[in-house]
C-alpha cells in the first residue's frame, strides 16, 4: 500500500501511524505519521453547526522522506545536471508519476532502482553525483506541484519505445503511459 494512500487513511480515522520505510542504503527507518486535525465523519451533515467540516490537510513534502528527497535529487543530477531547470524538473516529475502509477513500483527507492529504467542508477553515474540545495528545492517544490502529471518515460535524444511521445526539452524526450 503506498505512503500516500496510508497517509489518507490515517487522515480520515484521526490517527498517527509507524511506519517503516526502506532508505536509499537499504536499512529499514521508522517514520511516524501524525496527523493533528480533527475530522468529521464522512456521514456528517454540513448543516450541523456541531460537526466542523472535513478538512484534511496532508502537506505532500510530509509523504516522502529526507532519504527520498535526496534520491530524487540525487537521480535528478545524475540523469539531468546539464538540462534546464525545466528538463530537471520533468525528470522528478518522472519519478513521481510512476510512483503514483499502478504500473510501477510505488516507493521512489523502488522506482529509481527498478532495474533497466534509470541508466544512472547503474551505468556508475551516479557515483559521481552529489545532492545540491537547489535540486533539493525543486524536488520540494515538484512534490507539492508537479510541472506535469503525465511524463512517466523519457530518453536521451529520442523518444522511449515505450508510452505516448510527449514533447522534448533540452536532451530529454519524455512520453506519457498511454
Amino acid at each position: 500500500m503506498s505512503r500516500k494512500i496510508i497517509a489518507t487513511i490515517a487522515a480520515i480515522l484521526n490517527i498517527s501511524l509507524l511506519i517503516v520505510f526502506i532508505n536509499a542504503s537499504g536499512e529499514p527507518k521508522e517514520e511516524t505519521v501524525y496527523i493533528s486535525k480533527a475530522v468529521a465523519p464522512l456521514s456528517a451533515s454540513a448543516s450541523d453547526p456541531n460537526i466542523a467540516p472535513m478538512n484534511i490537510e496532508l502537506p505532500e513534502t510530509e509523504l516522502y522522506s529526507d532519504d527520498e528527497i535526496d534520491l530524487l535529487a540525487l537521480v535528478t543530477m545524475a540523469e539531468a545536471e546539464g538540462e534546464c531547470e525545466l528538463g530537471k524538473r520533468l525528470v522528478i516529475d518522472t519519478v513521481l508519476n510512476r510512483v503514483d502509477s499502478n504500473h510501477f513500483p510505488d516507493t521512489v527507492y523502488d522506482v529509481v532502482y527498478q532495474p533497466n529504467h534509470f541508466s544512472s542508477m547503474w551505468n556508475g553515474r551516479v557515483d559521481r553525483c552529489s545532492v545540491k540545495q537547489d535540486i533539493r528545492d525543486l524536488v520540494l517544490e515538484e512534490i507539492k506541484c508537479r510541472t506535469n502529471n503525465d511524463v512517466i518515460f523519457f530518453n536521451a535524444k529520442k523518444y522511449s519505445k515505450y508510452g505516448s511521445p510527449l514533447f522534448q526539452v533540452g536532451n530529454h524526450c519524455f512520453s506519457s503511459y498511454d
